[in-house]
């Protein structure tokens, strides 16, 4: 398995003001070097290996890329099926962020017990959907088996409801404005419900606010056609669309929710509206989780080169294949993870404009920030004060 890396955080302060935000990745953008020289069939082999999370997410991609440089025609019913592989993948990404990581936030334990049912649960879905399970080779068959997969949909569904909404998953659904999440919130025990009014009692409410906006749909031939003009390797590092680096979160997915567009227009891209926007899509796959949908994940070929784009958990991920003579010749991948934590990006941004009364509130605003747009790996947030430098 690859070394996933880890992002430094160095941020430099004055009381409860942020001076200069510095990041530093050491995740291994070219690792699908270990690629080349293989064939498509070898590839979709080994990316689940060498990617712990969304795996899944990866691995379609890779399939997408493969087969738009084979100019292979299109198996829509096993591409929608592999989108409800994706889904689940991104409400298990959510999940257990949501049980390990946010309980510390507000001085709880995980909820080792809540991650261990959700995992086991999203495990039973691609034997259910796929021929023998296998949902990303070439020539995969769907064959979906719609009894169990509605009962296992029900109990995952039941799982997330308990674990993280206290039962009341379809009130959080119904909520369109922020008078009512007050109510929703109000004597409200869930883990979800009292992460939200930590963060209201912080006073944080629109903490990391900033003007770096949501990458916009792309358009996969034109994105295409870019990327033929770029050093990859680089883009790959820190990516752009038309010179200007965006997000990719859930946030840019949700943002048309009217509860998330309510709250953007009071707190922008703040916490709370991240927290926000997380729940709201755990809340939408965990209501859809089964149907069958039209892929949102997008695929375009051109002689033997193949670029694909799918939805993971953490936002947009791009594969580009090139093969000669059947074999990978190139091969190049682009995470949510580089265009959220650009040097110039959402992260970064946002945490220039930290406020807090001093630097413990400063770091606890800063760690939270870090947490809501979620690297994907371990980071390490170093607080620097002005006056030692």
């Amino acid at each position: 398995m690859q070394e996933a890396g880890e992002i430094t955080i160095e941020l430099s302060h004055r009381g409860g003001s942020v001076d200069n935000v510095k990041l530093n990745s050491t995740r291994p953008v070219t690792a699908a070097r270990v690629l080349i020289g293989k064939t498509p069939e070898q590839v979709l082999t080994m990316v689940p290996l060498l990617f712990s999370l969304c795996g899944n997410a990866q691995t379609d991609a890779a399939l997408l890329a493969c087969r738009a440089a084979l100019h292979l025609e299109a198996d829509t019913t096993a591409n929608a099926a592999r989108e409800i592989l994706v889904n689940v993948e991104t409400l298990r990404e959510h999940g257990w962020r949501i049980l390990l990581d946010w309980p510390p936030l507000i001085g709880m334990q995980a909820d080792k017990t809540g991650v261990a049912a959700l995992l086991k649960s999203c495990a039973g879905f691609a034997p259910l959907l796929f021929r023998n399970g296998a949902a990303f080779e070439l020539d995969s068959v769907s064959n979906p088996k719609q009894e169990e997969l509605e009962t296992l949909a029900t109990g995952l569904r039941s799982l997330i409801d308990s674990f993280i909404f206290g039962d009341r998953l379809r009130q959080f659904r119904s909520i369109n404005d922020e008078d009512g999440l007050l109510d929703w919130l109000d004597a409200n025990d869930a883990l979800a419900a009292r992460l939200l009014k930590a963060v209201y009692g912080s006073n944080g409410l629109d903490a990391g606010r900033n003007n770096v906006h949501c990458l916009p749909e792309l358009d996969i031939q034109a994105l295409f056609d870019m990327l033929q003009n770029h050093d990859l390797t680089e883009f790959s590092r820190a990516p752009h669309w038309q010179n200007t680096p965006y997000e990719t979160t859930p946030l840019s997915r949700q943002q048309s929710q009217p509860l998330i567009k309510a709250m953007q227009s009071r707190y922008g891209n703040g916490l709370i509206v991240r927290f926000l926007a997380t729940l709201s899509e755990v809340a939408a796959l965990t209501e859809g989780l089964g149907e069958e949908t039209l892929p949102c994940s997008k695929a375009f070929g051109l002689e033997e080169i193949g670029l694909a784009q799918v939805q993971a958990a953490r936002g947009l991920l791009l594969h580009r294949v090139v093969l000669r003579h059947g074999r990978v010749y190139d091969y190049h991948i682009v995470a949510p993870t580089e265009w959220n934590f650009h040097p110039e990006g959402v992260a970064a941004n946002g945490l220039r404009r930290l406020r807090a009364n001093d630097g413990d509130g400063l770091r606890r605003q800063a760690h939270w920030l870090i947490q809501a747009i979620d690297p994907c790996v371990q980071f390490k947030l170093a607080m620097i004060a002005a006056n030692s430098l």
